[in-house]
C-alpha cells in the first residue's frame, strides 16, 4: 500500500526552503495502517517544521516543478492541496466499492 501523496508534499516544502529544483519523489511504502498512519504523522510533523522556515516572500516567487508546472509558489501549493484531496477522494470511493464504509477524515483509530 503506497503512503499516500504526503511524502510529496512535505518533499515539495523542503524543497521551497532550500531554493533547490523540484525532482521526483518516491513514496515510502506501507504495508499495515498502523505504518501508513505511522509514516503521516512523522511526515506531519517535519512539514510542520519546514513550513515555519520559509520566509513569505518565497510564496511569490516563480518555480518549475518536477521540470515541468511553472506557476508561482502559492498556485503550486494550490496544486499539491488539491491533488492530495483528490486522492484521499479516489481512495473513499474506492473502499466504497470494495463494501467498506471509510472513517471519518478526522478519525484516526
Amino acid at each position: 500500500m503506497e503512503a499516500g501523496r504526503r511524502p510529496c508534499v512535505v518533499q515539495v516544502v523542503r524543497e521551497m526552503q532550500a531554493k533547490a529544483a523540484w525532482t521526483a519523489f518516491s513514496d515510502a511504502k506501507a504495508s499495515t495502517k498502523a505504518e501508513l498512519l505511522e509514516h503521516w504523522d512523522r511526515s506531519t510533523t517535519e512539514l510542520d517544521e519546514l513550513w515555519k522556515q520559509l520566509p513569505a516572500e518565497r510564496f511569490q516567487e516563480t518555480l518549475t516543478a518536477f521540470g515541468q508546472y511553472t506557476d508561482k509558489l502559492t498556485g503550486l501549493l494550490l496544486y499539491v492541496i488539491d491533488n492530495e484531496i483528490h486522492h484521499r477522494g479516489q481512495g473513499y470511493v474506492y473502499l466504497r466499492a470494495l463494501g467498506v464504509e471509510p472513517p471519518h477524515f478526522w478519525e484516526r483509530e
